[in-house]
Protein backbone atom coordinates (compact mmCIF):
# COMPACT_ATOMS: atom_id res chain seq x y z
CA UNK A 1 0.00 0.00 0.00
CA UNK A 2 2.58 2.50 1.10
CA UNK A 3 4.67 1.53 -1.95
CA UNK A 4 1.63 2.11 -4.59
CA UNK A 5 1.16 5.75 -2.83
CA UNK A 6 4.73 6.63 -3.05
CA UNK A 7 4.23 5.82 -6.71
CA UNK A 8 1.48 7.71 -6.93
CA UNK A 9 2.67 10.59 -5.31
CA UNK A 10 5.92 10.32 -7.86
CA UNK A 11 3.84 10.45 -10.93
CA UNK A 12 1.26 13.24 -9.52
CA UNK A 13 4.53 15.60 -8.53
CA UNK A 14 5.92 14.93 -12.34
CA UNK A 15 3.03 15.38 -13.68
CA UNK A 16 2.21 18.45 -11.53
CA UNK A 17 5.98 19.65 -12.80
CA UNK A 18 5.55 19.16 -16.35
CA UNK A 19 1.92 21.20 -16.12
CA UNK A 20 4.09 24.27 -13.92
CA UNK A 21 7.18 23.62 -17.07
CA UNK A 22 4.27 23.87 -19.96
CA UNK A 23 2.43 26.65 -18.78
CA UNK A 24 5.37 29.05 -18.00
CA UNK A 25 7.13 28.21 -21.00
CA UNK A 26 4.01 28.37 -23.12
CA UNK A 27 3.30 25.03 -23.90
CA UNK A 28 -0.10 24.60 -23.41
CA UNK A 29 -1.56 25.79 -26.94
CA UNK A 30 1.29 23.40 -28.77
CA UNK A 31 0.12 20.43 -26.61
CA UNK A 32 -3.25 21.12 -28.13
CA UNK A 33 -1.86 21.48 -31.45
CA UNK A 34 0.08 18.45 -30.98
CA UNK A 35 -2.57 16.22 -30.21
CA UNK A 36 -4.87 17.13 -32.89
CA UNK A 37 -1.70 16.21 -35.34
CA UNK A 38 -1.43 13.22 -33.59
CA UNK A 39 -5.22 12.54 -34.37
CA UNK A 40 -5.14 13.67 -38.09
CA UNK A 41 -5.29 11.05 -40.39
CA UNK A 42 -1.77 10.12 -41.54
CA UNK A 43 -2.19 11.95 -45.31
CA UNK A 44 -2.70 14.81 -43.75
CA UNK A 45 0.07 15.30 -41.34
CA UNK A 46 2.25 18.40 -40.75
CA UNK A 47 5.38 17.39 -41.40
CA UNK A 48 9.35 18.55 -41.16
CA UNK A 49 9.12 19.47 -44.68
CA UNK A 50 6.16 21.76 -44.59
CA UNK A 51 7.21 23.61 -41.48
CA UNK A 52 10.31 24.40 -43.58
CA UNK A 53 8.31 25.40 -46.21
CA UNK A 54 5.93 27.62 -44.10
CA UNK A 55 9.03 29.63 -41.89
CA UNK A 56 10.24 30.27 -45.24
CA UNK A 57 7.02 32.06 -46.66
CA UNK A 58 6.54 33.63 -43.07
CA UNK A 59 9.62 35.56 -43.32
CA UNK A 60 9.47 36.25 -46.51
CA UNK A 61 5.75 37.75 -46.51
CA UNK A 62 6.87 39.59 -43.61
CA UNK A 63 10.14 41.13 -45.47
CA UNK A 64 7.56 41.82 -48.79
CA UNK A 65 5.03 43.95 -46.63
CA UNK A 66 8.15 45.40 -45.17
CA UNK A 67 9.58 45.96 -49.04
CA UNK A 68 12.87 44.57 -47.96
CA UNK A 69 14.45 42.07 -50.61
CA UNK A 70 13.39 38.29 -49.72
CA UNK A 71 15.58 35.57 -47.90
CA UNK A 72 16.36 32.71 -50.04
CA UNK A 73 17.45 28.70 -48.88
CA UNK A 74 20.90 27.93 -48.86
CA UNK A 75 20.99 24.39 -49.90
CA UNK A 76 24.39 24.45 -48.52
CA UNK A 77 23.92 25.68 -45.13
CA UNK A 78 20.99 23.93 -44.32
CA UNK A 79 23.22 20.72 -45.27
CA UNK A 80 25.34 21.40 -42.80
CA UNK A 81 22.99 22.36 -40.55
CA UNK A 82 20.92 19.05 -40.83
CA UNK A 83 24.66 17.01 -40.43
CA UNK A 84 25.56 19.02 -37.20
CA UNK A 85 22.35 20.22 -35.36
CA UNK A 86 22.50 16.87 -33.19
CA UNK A 87 25.66 18.57 -31.38
CA UNK A 88 24.59 21.79 -31.33
CA UNK A 89 24.45 23.01 -27.69
CA UNK A 90 21.35 25.93 -28.47
CA UNK A 91 21.76 27.13 -24.81
CA UNK A 92 24.95 29.04 -25.98
CA UNK A 93 24.30 30.92 -29.08
CA UNK A 94 26.78 32.61 -29.27
CA UNK A 95 28.98 29.67 -29.97
CA UNK A 96 26.80 28.38 -32.29
CA UNK A 97 27.01 31.77 -34.64
CA UNK A 98 31.08 31.02 -34.41
CA UNK A 99 30.49 27.38 -35.41
CA UNK A 100 28.51 29.05 -38.19
CA UNK A 101 30.89 31.48 -39.31
CA UNK A 102 33.80 28.65 -39.29
CA UNK A 103 31.56 26.64 -41.20
CA UNK A 104 30.71 29.54 -43.79
CA UNK A 105 33.31 31.31 -44.50
CA UNK A 106 31.04 33.31 -47.39
CA UNK A 107 28.86 34.94 -44.53
CA UNK A 108 29.52 37.86 -43.45
CA UNK A 109 27.22 38.51 -40.54
CA UNK A 110 25.21 35.67 -38.71
CA UNK A 111 21.58 35.71 -36.81
CA UNK A 112 20.72 32.74 -34.91
CA UNK A 113 17.39 31.58 -33.35
CA UNK A 114 16.21 28.78 -31.62
CA UNK A 115 13.18 27.81 -30.24
CA UNK A 116 11.08 24.70 -29.16
CA UNK A 117 7.45 23.40 -28.83
CA UNK A 118 5.95 20.10 -28.81
CA UNK A 119 4.12 20.97 -31.88
CA UNK A 120 5.54 22.00 -35.35
CA UNK A 121 2.69 24.18 -36.21
CA UNK A 122 2.89 25.82 -32.97
CA UNK A 123 6.24 26.17 -33.84
CA UNK A 124 6.31 27.79 -36.87
CA UNK A 125 3.97 30.37 -34.56
CA UNK A 126 7.01 31.11 -32.34
CA UNK A 127 9.45 32.70 -34.84
CA UNK A 128 6.67 34.97 -35.76
CA UNK A 129 7.96 38.28 -33.80
CA UNK A 130 11.79 37.52 -35.36
CA UNK A 131 10.30 37.13 -38.58
CA UNK A 132 8.93 40.80 -37.99
CA UNK A 133 11.87 42.32 -36.57
CA UNK A 134 13.91 44.61 -39.94
CA UNK A 135 17.21 42.94 -40.90
CA UNK A 136 17.16 43.95 -44.20
CA UNK A 137 21.04 43.33 -44.63
CA UNK A 138 20.27 39.55 -44.28
CA UNK A 139 19.85 37.61 -47.60
CA UNK A 140 19.73 33.87 -46.74
CA UNK A 141 17.92 31.42 -44.37
CA UNK A 142 18.84 28.15 -43.27
CA UNK A 143 16.65 25.67 -40.90
CA UNK A 144 16.79 22.44 -39.14
CA UNK A 145 14.39 20.50 -36.73
CA UNK A 146 15.52 17.91 -34.25
CA UNK A 147 13.71 16.18 -31.64
CA UNK A 148 14.16 16.37 -28.10
CA UNK A 149 12.90 14.81 -25.07
CA UNK A 150 12.25 11.22 -27.02
CA UNK A 151 10.29 12.60 -29.42
CA UNK A 152 7.60 14.71 -27.90
CA UNK A 153 9.28 17.68 -28.39
CA UNK A 154 10.47 19.62 -31.75
CA UNK A 155 13.52 21.74 -31.32
CA UNK A 156 14.35 24.26 -34.42
CA UNK A 157 18.05 26.27 -35.15
CA UNK A 158 17.53 29.17 -37.88
CA UNK A 159 20.07 30.82 -39.49
CA UNK A 160 19.91 33.95 -41.25
CA UNK A 161 23.06 35.20 -42.93
CA UNK A 162 24.69 38.47 -45.32
CA UNK A 163 26.22 35.97 -47.63
CA UNK A 164 28.30 37.99 -49.87
CA UNK A 165 29.22 37.88 -53.43
CA UNK A 166 32.36 36.99 -55.05
CA UNK A 167 34.34 40.46 -55.41
CA UNK A 168 35.46 41.20 -58.93
CA UNK A 169 35.69 44.97 -60.55
CA UNK A 170 32.42 44.53 -62.35
CA UNK A 171 30.65 43.62 -58.61
CA UNK A 172 32.37 46.89 -57.31
CA UNK A 173 31.20 48.85 -60.34
CA UNK A 174 27.36 48.14 -59.83
CA UNK A 175 27.93 47.72 -55.74
CA UNK A 176 26.32 50.16 -53.11
CA UNK A 177 29.73 49.52 -51.38
CA UNK A 178 29.14 46.05 -49.42
CA UNK A 179 31.51 43.75 -48.61
CA UNK A 180 32.43 41.26 -51.17
CA UNK A 181 34.08 37.90 -50.33
CA UNK A 182 37.39 36.59 -51.98
CA UNK A 183 40.69 34.47 -51.09
CA UNK A 184 44.13 34.65 -51.76
CA UNK A 185 45.61 34.03 -54.34
CA UNK A 186 48.73 33.11 -52.36
CA UNK A 187 47.56 31.28 -49.04
CA UNK A 188 44.18 30.57 -50.30
CA UNK A 189 42.66 32.60 -47.15
CA UNK A 190 38.98 33.30 -47.54
CA UNK A 191 38.50 36.79 -46.34
CA UNK A 192 36.08 39.80 -46.57
CA UNK A 193 37.00 43.19 -48.11
CA UNK A 194 34.94 46.75 -47.74
CA UNK A 195 35.00 48.70 -50.76
CA UNK A 196 34.75 52.43 -51.37
CA UNK A 197 33.78 53.04 -54.73
CA UNK A 198 34.87 56.86 -53.91
CA UNK A 199 38.43 55.68 -53.91
CA UNK A 200 39.01 55.32 -57.23
CA UNK A 201 42.50 52.64 -57.60
CA UNK A 202 43.34 50.61 -54.76
CA UNK A 203 45.60 47.42 -54.29
CA UNK A 204 43.73 44.30 -52.17
CA UNK A 205 45.84 42.73 -49.55
CA UNK A 206 45.63 39.50 -48.02
CA UNK A 207 44.67 39.67 -44.07
CA UNK A 208 46.22 37.11 -43.36
CA UNK A 209 49.72 36.62 -45.23
CA UNK A 210 49.98 40.79 -46.02
CA UNK A 211 50.44 40.39 -49.35
CA UNK A 212 48.67 42.03 -52.38
CA UNK A 213 46.76 40.04 -54.90
CA UNK A 214 45.11 42.45 -56.84
CA UNK A 215 45.14 46.40 -58.49
CA UNK A 216 42.25 48.02 -59.36
CA UNK A 217 41.08 51.25 -60.80
CA UNK A 218 38.24 52.91 -62.41
CA UNK A 219 38.24 54.63 -65.73
CA UNK A 220 36.44 57.22 -67.25
CA UNK A 221 33.13 55.84 -67.35
CA UNK A 222 33.35 54.56 -63.59
CA UNK A 223 33.99 51.00 -64.51
CA UNK A 224 36.41 49.33 -62.11
CA UNK A 225 38.92 46.95 -64.18
CA UNK A 226 42.15 45.15 -62.89
CA UNK A 227 44.78 47.60 -63.83
CA UNK A 228 46.47 45.22 -66.96
CA UNK A 229 43.02 45.49 -69.04
CA UNK A 230 44.10 49.35 -69.13
CA UNK A 231 46.16 47.57 -71.70
CA UNK A 232 44.61 47.12 -74.78
CA UNK A 233 47.79 46.64 -77.29
CA UNK A 234 47.02 50.40 -79.16
CA UNK A 235 49.65 52.13 -81.02
CA UNK A 236 49.07 55.13 -82.82
CA UNK A 237 49.71 54.96 -86.92
CA UNK A 238 53.62 55.79 -86.84
CA UNK A 239 56.70 55.39 -89.58
CA UNK A 240 59.81 54.41 -88.23
CA UNK A 241 62.86 55.13 -90.02
CA UNK A 242 64.62 51.53 -91.43
CA UNK A 243 67.67 51.76 -89.92
CA UNK A 244 66.52 52.39 -86.77
CA UNK A 245 68.37 50.47 -83.64
CA UNK A 246 65.88 48.91 -80.93
CA UNK A 247 67.18 52.00 -78.46
CA UNK A 248 66.49 54.66 -80.96
CA UNK A 249 63.13 53.50 -81.59
CA UNK A 250 62.63 53.48 -77.85
CA UNK A 251 63.30 56.85 -77.58
CA UNK A 252 61.39 58.16 -80.41
CA UNK A 253 58.21 56.71 -79.19
CA UNK A 254 59.18 57.90 -75.48
CA UNK A 255 59.69 61.93 -77.43
CA UNK A 256 56.56 61.23 -79.20
CA UNK A 257 54.65 60.90 -75.64
CA UNK A 258 56.38 63.41 -73.75
CA UNK A 259 55.72 65.92 -76.69
CA UNK A 260 51.76 65.16 -76.97
CA UNK A 261 50.82 64.55 -73.44
CA UNK A 262 50.36 67.30 -71.07
CA UNK A 263 51.11 66.15 -67.44
CA UNK A 264 47.62 67.08 -65.62
CA UNK A 265 47.39 66.29 -61.74
CA UNK A 266 44.91 63.76 -60.26
CA UNK A 267 42.14 65.55 -59.49
CA UNK A 268 42.12 65.64 -55.59
CA UNK A 269 46.10 64.35 -55.37
CA UNK A 270 47.76 65.47 -53.01
CA UNK A 271 51.71 65.86 -53.39
CA UNK A 272 54.42 64.54 -50.54
CA UNK A 273 54.49 61.22 -48.46
CA UNK A 274 50.44 61.85 -47.45
CA UNK A 275 49.15 62.10 -51.17
CA UNK A 276 46.76 58.73 -49.85
CA UNK A 277 44.90 60.95 -47.26
CA UNK A 278 41.61 62.67 -49.50
CA UNK A 279 39.82 61.42 -51.71
CA UNK A 280 40.41 60.19 -54.95
CA UNK A 281 38.50 61.18 -58.47
CA UNK A 282 40.46 60.83 -60.45
CA UNK A 283 39.81 58.09 -63.16
CA UNK A 284 42.46 56.09 -65.83
CA UNK A 285 42.96 56.60 -68.95
CA UNK A 286 42.83 54.24 -71.75
CA UNK A 287 46.41 54.68 -74.24
CA UNK A 288 43.61 56.32 -76.91
CA UNK A 289 42.00 58.28 -74.47
CA UNK A 290 45.24 59.85 -73.43
CA UNK A 291 46.47 60.75 -77.07
CA UNK A 292 42.46 62.15 -78.07
CA UNK A 293 42.91 64.13 -74.92
CA UNK A 294 46.64 64.83 -74.96
CA UNK A 295 47.33 65.04 -71.47
CA UNK A 296 46.88 62.55 -68.14
CA UNK A 297 48.84 61.82 -65.14
CA UNK A 298 51.82 59.97 -64.67
CA UNK A 299 49.84 56.18 -64.80
CA UNK A 300 47.91 57.78 -68.07
CA UNK A 301 51.13 58.52 -69.76
CA UNK A 302 53.02 55.57 -68.69
CA UNK A 303 49.88 53.53 -70.00
CA UNK A 304 49.94 55.11 -73.47
CA UNK A 305 54.18 55.09 -73.48
CA UNK A 306 53.69 50.84 -72.38
CA UNK A 307 51.06 49.99 -74.66
CA UNK A 308 52.68 52.07 -77.74
CA UNK A 309 55.98 49.60 -77.00
CA UNK A 310 54.31 46.58 -76.18
CA UNK A 311 52.65 47.21 -80.03
CA UNK A 312 56.48 47.64 -81.30
CA UNK A 313 57.67 44.29 -79.59
CA UNK A 314 59.38 45.43 -76.77
CA UNK A 315 59.46 44.25 -72.91
CA UNK A 316 58.25 46.82 -70.89
CA UNK A 317 56.28 46.78 -67.31
CA UNK A 318 54.47 49.60 -65.98
CA UNK A 319 55.53 50.49 -62.19
CA UNK A 320 53.39 51.53 -59.71
CA UNK A 321 55.24 52.68 -56.43
CA UNK A 322 57.36 55.50 -54.72
CA UNK A 323 59.80 57.97 -56.34
CA UNK A 324 62.16 58.88 -53.80
CA UNK A 325 60.52 60.84 -50.74
CA UNK A 326 57.99 62.46 -53.16
CA UNK A 327 54.81 59.65 -52.28
CA UNK A 328 53.36 57.66 -55.26
CA UNK A 329 54.56 57.45 -59.40
CA UNK A 330 54.21 55.65 -62.19
CA UNK A 331 56.60 54.81 -64.31
CA UNK A 332 57.72 51.93 -67.06
CA UNK A 333 60.98 49.59 -67.41
CA UNK A 334 62.00 48.48 -70.35
CA UNK A 335 64.65 45.23 -71.22
CA UNK A 336 66.43 46.33 -74.20
CA UNK A 337 69.45 43.94 -75.38
CA UNK A 338 69.61 43.04 -71.61
CA UNK A 339 69.87 46.48 -70.30
CA UNK A 340 67.14 48.18 -68.70
CA UNK A 341 65.40 51.28 -68.74
CA UNK A 342 63.31 53.46 -66.66
CA UNK A 343 61.39 55.52 -68.82
CA UNK A 344 59.86 58.60 -67.23
CA UNK A 345 56.61 59.82 -69.28
CA UNK A 346 56.04 63.09 -67.45
CA UNK A 347 59.74 63.96 -66.70
CA UNK A 348 62.65 66.58 -69.05
CA UNK A 349 62.75 65.75 -72.61
CA UNK A 350 64.61 62.29 -73.55
CA UNK A 351 68.03 62.68 -74.21
CA UNK A 352 69.22 59.80 -76.27
CA UNK A 353 72.97 60.74 -75.52
CA UNK A 354 72.14 60.15 -71.66
CA UNK A 355 69.87 56.83 -71.50
CA UNK A 356 68.32 56.02 -68.22
CA UNK A 357 69.70 52.71 -67.22
CA UNK A 358 68.09 51.57 -64.35
CA UNK A 359 71.39 50.84 -62.58
CA UNK A 360 72.78 54.42 -62.64
CA UNK A 361 68.90 56.02 -62.17
CA UNK A 362 66.67 53.33 -60.44
CA UNK A 363 67.65 53.70 -56.67
CA UNK A 364 64.80 56.62 -56.28
CA UNK A 365 62.10 54.42 -57.76
CA UNK A 366 61.15 51.64 -55.68
CA UNK A 367 57.86 49.89 -57.29
CA UNK A 368 55.21 48.17 -55.21
CA UNK A 369 53.45 46.48 -58.36
CA UNK A 370 54.61 45.84 -61.88
CA UNK A 371 51.94 45.02 -64.46
CA UNK A 372 52.05 44.14 -67.94
CA UNK A 373 49.14 43.64 -70.98
CA UNK A 374 48.66 39.99 -68.84
CA UNK A 375 49.27 39.88 -65.85
CA UNK A 376 50.09 41.99 -62.70
CA UNK A 377 53.43 40.99 -60.80
CA UNK A 378 53.71 41.39 -56.48
CA UNK A 379 56.42 40.95 -54.33
CA UNK A 380 56.95 37.60 -53.76
CA UNK A 381 58.08 38.49 -49.59
CA UNK A 382 55.79 41.62 -48.17
CA UNK A 383 59.38 42.56 -46.22
CA UNK A 384 61.70 42.25 -48.78
CA UNK A 385 64.68 44.84 -49.62
CA UNK A 386 64.24 46.05 -52.87
CA UNK A 387 67.71 45.30 -54.77
CA UNK A 388 66.28 46.71 -58.47
CA UNK A 389 65.36 43.53 -60.38
CA UNK A 390 62.18 44.03 -62.52
CA UNK A 391 62.26 40.92 -64.01
CA UNK A 392 63.62 38.32 -61.79
CA UNK A 393 60.66 35.19 -60.44
CA UNK A 394 62.23 34.77 -57.69
CA UNK A 395 61.53 38.97 -56.44
CA UNK A 396 57.91 39.19 -58.47
CA UNK A 397 54.95 36.75 -58.45
CA UNK A 398 53.04 36.86 -61.53
CA UNK A 399 49.00 36.84 -61.14
CA UNK A 400 46.61 36.86 -64.16
CA UNK A 401 43.36 38.59 -62.36
CA UNK A 402 40.93 36.94 -64.74
CA UNK A 403 42.15 33.56 -64.43
CA UNK A 404 42.74 33.31 -60.74
CA UNK A 405 40.14 36.00 -59.25
CA UNK A 406 37.50 35.36 -61.95
CA UNK A 407 34.73 38.17 -62.82
CA UNK A 408 32.65 38.59 -66.10
CA UNK A 409 35.56 37.12 -65.22
CA UNK A 410 41.99 44.06 -39.05
CA UNK A 411 42.01 44.01 -36.25
CA UNK A 412 40.60 42.43 -33.00
CA UNK A 413 38.02 40.19 -33.08
CA UNK A 414 34.27 41.91 -32.64
CA UNK A 415 32.65 41.01 -28.65
CA UNK A 416 29.49 39.08 -29.43
CA UNK A 417 26.54 40.71 -28.05
CA UNK A 418 24.80 38.51 -24.91
CA UNK A 419 22.25 35.98 -25.83
CA UNK A 420 19.27 37.74 -25.75
CA UNK A 421 15.50 36.08 -24.49
CA UNK A 422 13.04 37.79 -25.88
CA UNK A 423 9.41 37.18 -28.14
CA UNK A 424 7.61 34.16 -27.35
CA UNK A 425 8.59 32.08 -24.61
CA UNK A 426 11.48 29.74 -24.95
CA UNK A 427 13.20 31.85 -28.09
CA UNK A 428 16.68 32.37 -27.63
CA UNK A 429 18.46 34.54 -30.34
CA UNK A 430 22.25 35.95 -30.84
CA UNK A 431 23.87 37.66 -33.92
CA UNK A 432 26.99 38.53 -34.41
CA UNK A 433 29.50 40.17 -37.45
CA UNK A 434 32.19 38.09 -39.07
CA UNK A 435 35.32 38.10 -37.12
CA UNK A 436 37.30 41.40 -38.69
CA UNK A 437 40.33 39.67 -38.72
CA UNK A 438 39.23 38.12 -41.75
CA UNK A 439 39.03 41.57 -43.32
CA UNK A 440 41.76 42.71 -46.18
CA UNK A 441 43.04 45.79 -46.32
CA UNK A 442 42.86 48.16 -49.23
CA UNK A 443 45.71 50.11 -50.12
CA UNK A 444 46.32 53.46 -52.27
CA UNK A 445 48.37 53.24 -55.46
CA UNK A 446 46.61 56.03 -57.23
CA UNK A 447 49.86 57.92 -58.16
CA UNK A 448 50.65 61.81 -57.63
CA UNK A 449 54.00 63.08 -59.25
CA UNK A 450 55.60 67.07 -59.24
CA UNK A 451 55.61 67.49 -63.09
CA UNK A 452 59.22 67.59 -65.01
CA UNK A 453 61.40 65.01 -62.84
CA UNK A 454 65.10 65.61 -63.19
CA UNK A 455 66.43 62.81 -63.44
CA UNK A 456 70.16 64.34 -63.85
CA UNK A 457 69.58 65.57 -60.32
CA UNK A 458 69.78 61.58 -59.01
CA UNK A 459 73.17 61.20 -57.85
CA UNK A 460 74.37 57.42 -59.23
CA UNK A 461 74.03 54.38 -57.39
CA UNK A 462 76.23 51.57 -56.86
CA UNK A 463 75.06 48.64 -59.33
CA UNK A 464 73.33 47.20 -56.72
CA UNK A 465 71.29 49.14 -54.06
CA UNK A 466 69.16 48.82 -51.17
CA UNK A 467 66.19 50.64 -49.73
CA UNK A 468 63.50 48.87 -47.33
CA UNK A 469 59.86 48.61 -48.89
CA UNK A 470 57.83 50.89 -46.27
CA UNK A 471 53.87 49.47 -46.00
CA UNK A 472 51.88 51.31 -48.86
CA UNK A 473 49.78 54.33 -47.11
CA UNK A 474 46.40 54.00 -45.81
CA UNK A 475 43.56 55.71 -45.11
Amino acid sequence: MNSRLILWSVTSAVLLAGGIAAVKEGWLNGWKMRFGELMASPGTQYSAAKFRIDLVDQFNYSRLASKTPTLRVDPEMEAWLDKEFAKIDTTNLNQVTELVQEAMPRYYRVSVCAASSPSLRELVQRFHEYAHRAQPEMTHMAVSVRPRASGLMHEALLVLGQRLQDFTPEALSKSGDEPFFSSCVHCKQPHFMKLSRAQRSMALECPKCRRKYAVIAADSQGRFRYVNEFLTGYAPPAMFAKNQSRVQQLFTIWSAVHSHCLYANDPGAKQGTNYAKKEQTDSWQFADETQRLQRGDCEDSSIFLADWLMSRGFQVRVALGRYGDLGGHAWCVVKVDDKEYVIESTESRPDPTDPPLASRVGSRYVPEVLFDRFAIYVPSSPNRTWKGDYWSANVWTRIEPRTELGGDPILTRAPIGPMIRAGAKNLLEATATADSTRLARTSFTNPASPLHLNLGDIPAGAREWRQSLLPTHEP
